[in-house]
């Protein structure tokens, strides 16, 4: 049903109003002198995702030099007037590195500047054997800095870190969560990581090296955790709906993470036989609606596929694969809408819900 104009310009003007704004021109040697002092904060674990090639960073040093204007980064303001960055992670981190002073990672400092595309005479300096003008002009260029304030009880980090990093290096949902919610505990992180390394679990993925190091394994333990027992809370996209689950779990200093371990490993060790092709769909390609319905149609029913042979499993999953009405929830556009993650819930139901 469409929404009445009257309400959507209510919506609209709620929405803005969550959010304030306000920009300055500094200088990177400001920046830095705040980032040194911790007035400027990186999280550690966001910090951890700094990954610009020498190519990307002698390109960024460079056109700071000849006076190409640099985009602007993006901060939130904290209640104690310190800023969190929430856009920016490549640029700033390869000033931090290139000056030498990055905290946290002290092995990435002081790199040597490739060839650049119109310098090609940089290549191999050090920030500190550059002429001393050049150091000071990379110190006292400008770039702007947008500051975020919002005035809601929901935290729209997660909304801006998403909509914001789409640079060169964008970070995936669950990097972006990690490094969100580490600073409440490091305890759920921790526990995505120790289920995503289970090799069964690896084994019957089969993804990239690259998907492993975006944790798209972590990612996927989330979500099959979100969605065990809780199809009737999915009220918001898939990520959103993960966002919350992990924030709520990290705050609960009573989360059941046995429980979970438990039902994740034997779920996988049940599936385990069946090899890497169980969630790929006719199309050879990894499918997260396969994933959701086999994942949880079996965790649900633990206790009916225990010593259930291989052969009725892979049978159970090749109707999932293949019935109509199934095929009809997850086509393209939409797929991880609500009601198509309730459908496949229900649907997993139905087909794991006998034996």
């Amino acid at each position: 049903m469409k929404i009445g104009k009257e309400q959507l310009l209510k919506d609209i003007e709620k929405s803005r109003n969550t959010l304030q704004t306000d920009k300055l021109d500094m200088s990177f040697g400001e920046i830095m002198s705040m980032y040194e002092k911790d007035e400027i904060i990186i999280n550690p674990e966001f910090q951890r995702l700094y990954r610009w090639t020498n190519y990307q960073k002698t390109r960024f040093i460079e056109s700071i030099i000849i006076g190409i204007p640099i985009p602007p980064i993006f901060v939130a303001e904290d209640e104690s007037g310190r800023w969190e960055l929430v856009d920016g992670l490549q640029r700033l981190s390869t000033m931090l590195t290139f000056f030498g002073i990055l905290k946290t990672l002290p092995e990435k400092n002081n790199w040597l500047l490739g060839d650049g595309d119109l310098i090609r005479s940089l290549e191999n300096y050090k920030c500190t054997e550059l002429p001393l003008k050049i150091q000071l002009n990379l110190k006292r260029a400008s770039c702007r800095v947008e500051i975020i304030k919002w005035n809601s009880q929901y935290d729209l980090r997660f909304e801006l870190f998403n909509r914001l990093n789409t640079g060169g290096s964008p970070l995936t949902n669950q990097e972006i969560r990690n490094s969100l919610y580490r600073e409440i505990s490091s305890d759920f992180n921790a526990f995505l990581k120790k289920l995503s390394n289970n090799s069964t679990f690896i084994n019957l993925i089969a993804v990239s090296q690259e998907q492993i190091d975006e944790l798209y394994l972590e990612e996927l333990v989330l979500r099959f955790m979100s969605l065990y027992k809780n199809g009737k809370n999915v009220k918001s996209s898939i990520a959103q709906h993960m966002t919350e689950f992990m924030k709520n779990a990290v705050e609960n200093k009573s989360f059941n993470y046995g429980m979970y371990e438990q039902v994740f490993n034997k779920t996988i060790s049940i599936l385990a036989p069946l090899g890497d092709k169980t969630f790929r769909a006719k199309s050879h390609v990894f499918s997260t609606a396969v994933f959701d319905t086999t994942m949880i149609g079996i965790a649900e029913n633990i206790h009916l596929y225990g010593g259930a042979k291989s052969e009725k499993i892979k049978a159970k999953i090749e109707v999932v694969k293949s019935d109509e009405k199934y095929q009809a929830m997850t086509r393209s556009g939409g797929n991880n809408s609500v009601q198509r993650v309730r459908k496949r819930l229900e649907f997993s139901k139905e087909i794991f819900g006998t034996l």
